[in-house]
């Protein structure tokens, strides 16, 4: 049974990632072809959930291979990720989307 969940957690992370990679995909393509003067670029401050060293590492590759968005760097004590993102006028919305929609499933799928 722990072994099913396993599975099932993995395949909702990959399904999660998937569905950022399209919509990121989409949101990016619609900011190239527009009038970018409406960007609002920003460093977004994410504070860290998943404690493991590869949970981190998961996220941050995550984040960077999603369009639109770059982990910068993660602080010394591990607690926030720093993350570029090429258009968040909603700082803290964006951040939140980040941990709602990766950062829990990978805390998930690694604890």
């Amino acid at each position: 049974m722990k072994t099913l969940r396993y599975g099932v957690g993995w395949i909702s992370l990959a399904a999660a990632f998937v569905w950022e990679l399209v919509s990121a995909t989409r949101d990016t393509i619609r900011a190239i072809l527009g009038n970018g003067n409406h960007l609002k670029p920003a460093i977004l401050a994410v504070p860290l959930d998943v404690k493991s060293d590869l949970g981190i590492t998961l996220f941050a590759d995550m984040v960077t291979l999603t369009p639109g968005t770059t982990a910068l760097e993660v602080s010394r004590d591990k607690q926030t990720l720093f993350v570029h993102a090429l258009d968040a006028p909603d700082t803290q919305g964006a951040a939140s989307n980040l941990k709602t929609s990766l950062e829990a499933r990978v805390r998930r799928v690694l604890s």
